[in-house]
């Protein structure tokens, strides 16, 4: 690869749209490939679990099926290890090299239309088709999700490899060289190691040499053969490392948005969505990193828009399989988009969401090819070829690649951080109960950063008013509920607090965010001298989950001290004594509570236990002996108080 004039104008084109990116923080699921993932924040010495593990496995510490199928792609990942151990936690560095692999991925580009669709009219370089359809590929807003997000890398890195197998496969076909036969296939490899995406190229690549070459079926066959083998063994080192994939749907709206769908109405809200693919295409806008439930409604065949999407992609399945036999260059563009778009379709298998903008990354090739031909030689097909129209059709590339680059350079700002990108998608998709409880979510966090009492006040019911429309929109979705609770408990409203913690457990009993929370919360009242929120609490905490000693012993501790309530301390203390024999805690409670009362035997006998356990517990050999003193017998009492004294001076009065 040469660097030409060509190559220059596409390296800076992709630099100068993305350039504004390089002051960004790490945003959305940037915390789950890189900031909080244990493996890769241990730099090179994590990059053995990145290889062998779940993607999710570092977030989340072990194996979580949040949609159907398991994630393997470690190859994105292992560039952030390798990036964490040079650079450390550096958010500059890792959109660099976003950027410059997304260059890279248009100079690569440039390359293969070069090869496969070269110009024959002896036009300018700027006015040729490959670098028409790499510029239009370039500039198109879709792209800013994966390439301003860090997390993003999985497809640039899967999309370089794909292009990449595709390149040494041509020059394989050309020189016969095996070393071009072995870079096609491990290109292949590690876009499939970066994401599962690179797998439609196994279809590409044999399609591009039918349309393009006059090589022989055979050879066309025996360059899919080596990419087919390297897939497998793909496959093999995935499914020996995760196992068979899990195909049980989830169940969670969230992670499966047509579970309370017919199938009628799922495959019609597919089809939907194929036409908002199409629409964003063309006209990107507006965009959001938000496509969940209610964003998209889900119809019937009834609709009108169901309708033109499927004809529309009716014709363009018949174009394709017309475009074997005609091997019209703009057929294969078409071809190109349905091979690549397949996998992210929902049709295939179902990818947990109704769609994605990042999913258009690998498909708008097609959508820049068909464009490319449109603009250089297709249209004058219909018209003549003369300087008026040439000057009107150059006119309007020149305006769709201001357009789109202009809209790329203003959206790549919405990725600044979460808060940017939370409040500016949820203005996108206000329906979609997982937008709003994003920017509640994000205000929270920059409650939490606040000094100004009044200013955090007024950002946290400002992010209420998020939270209660995501609830409002799906009323058992946990996460927002339990904001809401930490919102309340940020403005010191605890009674709200508990009321929405409490609705956490009513959807999940045992949701172990709510139940620390609760706890949290009753443990504040016991801290700030307010023991009827303490007894709350616990008390309903206990009712969700009756077999923890714990939260018997503090309920306990709240009654006896701080409400001089024995009895009801008593019953507790005996509870939590029951959930756990012999527990040093609660029988140094009981002890307490017994001697209070004047029941001193059984006092006695419960700290007798404890010292049983423990010989050198002050406190208990201290209370033990005062118990001795109060039944009259001082020598055995004062033997245990000075042996307390002497283990703990300060004990001494």
């Amino acid at each position: 690869m040469s660097f030409s004039k060509e190559y220059i104008a596409i390296f800076l084109l992709a630099f100068g749209l993305y350039a504004n990116t390089l002051g960004h923080k790490y945003a959305l699921d940037d915390k789950i490939v890189i900031t909080e993932n244990q493996f890769t924040t241990q730099g090179f010495s994590g990059i053995s679990d990145l290889l062998t593990t779940d993607v999710f496995v570092g977030f989340y510490g072990k194996e979580k099926n949040l949609v159907t199928g398991k994630r393997y792609r470690p190859l994105s990942l292992v560039t952030f290890a390798i990036e964490w151990q040079l650079f450390g936690k550096s958010p500059f560095m890792s959109h660099l090299i976003n950027l410059l692999l997304y260059a890279l991925t248009g100079m690569l580009l440039y390359t293969l239309m070069k090869i496969i669709l070269p110009d024959k009219l002896d036009n300018p370089w700027y006015l040729t088709t490959p670098f028409i359809i790499a510029a239009l590929y370039i500039v198109h807003p879709l792209h800013t999700e994966v390439i301003a997000n860090i997390k993003g890398r999985d497809e640039i890195l899967s999309l370089l490899g794909s292009l990449g197998a595709l390149y040494y496969t041509l020059k394989w076909l050309e020189t016969k060289k095996v070393l071009h036969m072995v870079l096609s296939s491990l290109c292949l490899f590690l876009g499939l190691f970066s994401k599962e995406n690179a797998i439609t190229f196994l279809f590409v690549i044999p399609v591009t040499v039918h349309y393009f070459t006059n090589y022989s079926l055979k050879d066309n066959v025996k360059s899919t053969l080596a990419l087919v083998a390297i897939s497998a063994a793909y496959i093999v080192i995935r499914f020996s490392l995760l196992g068979m994939p899990d195909t049980t749907e989830a169940t969670e709206l969230m992670n499966n948005p047509f579970v309370n769908s017919t199938t009628s109405d799922k495959f019609a809200t597919i089809f939907y969505t194929f036409g908002i693919y199409l629409k964003l295409l063309f006209y990107p806008h507006p965009l959001t990193h938000d496509y969940y439930p209610f964003h998209i409604p889900i119809v019937g065949w009834s609709n009108i828009w169901v309708l033109l999407s499927l004809l529309i992609y009716g014709l363009m399945v018949y174009w394709t399989i017309l475009g074997f036999k005609t091997k019209k260059p703009s057929f294969y563009g078409i071809a190109f988009y349905l091979a690549t778009f397949s996998v992210v379709s929902n049709v295939v298998f179902p990818i947990g969401s109704f769609m994605n903008e990042r999913f258009m990354y690998f498909p708008t090739i097609g959508y820049a090819i068909i464009l490319g031909i449109a603009f250089t030689f297709g249209i004058y097909k219909h018209i003549p070829r003369n300087k008026n129209n040439m000057r009107l059709v150059n006119a309007v590339l020149i305006l769709m690649l201001v357009g789109y680059s202009y809209k790329t350079i203003s959206r790549n700002t919405v990725w600044k951080n979460d808060l940017t990108l939370a409040l500016a998608d949820v203005e996108n998709s206000p329906n979609s109960a997982k937008a709003n409880m994003s920017a509640g979510l994000s205000l929270i966090n920059r409650a939490q950063t606040e000094n100004d009492a009044a200013t955090k006040r007024n950002t946290i019911i400002s992010a209420i008013g998020y939270l209660n429309i995501s609830l409002k929109l799906y009323p058992s979705y946990i996460q927002p509920m339990l904001l809401m609770g930490n919102a309340y408990y940020e403005i010191e409203e605890y009674e709200n607090s508990l009321l929405y913690f409490e609705g956490c457990l009513k959807l999940r009993a045992n949701y172990s965010f709510a139940v620390n929370n609760i706890e949290h919360v009753g443990d504040l009242g016991v801290r700030n001298g307010n023991p009827a929120l303490a007894v709350k609490s616990y008390s309903m905490l206990i009712s969700y989950i009756p077999n923890s000693y714990r939260l018997y012993l503090k309920l306990g501790q709240v009654y006896g001290r701080d409400l001089g309530d024995n009895i009801t301390a008593l019953v507790n203390f005996k509870k939590a004594l029951e959930l756990s024999p012999g527990n040093i805690d609660v029988l140094n409670k009981l002890g307490i509570i017994y001697s209070m009362q004047g029941q001193n035997e059984l006092a006695i006998a419960a700290f007798t236990e404890v010292i049983q356990k423990e010989p050198d517990n002050a406190n208990t050999l201290l209370n033990l002996g005062i118990t001795y003193n109060n039944i009259g017998e001082k020598k055995l009492g004062d033997a245990y108080i000075n042996k307390a004294i002497e283990i703990d001076p300060s004990l001494k009065r």
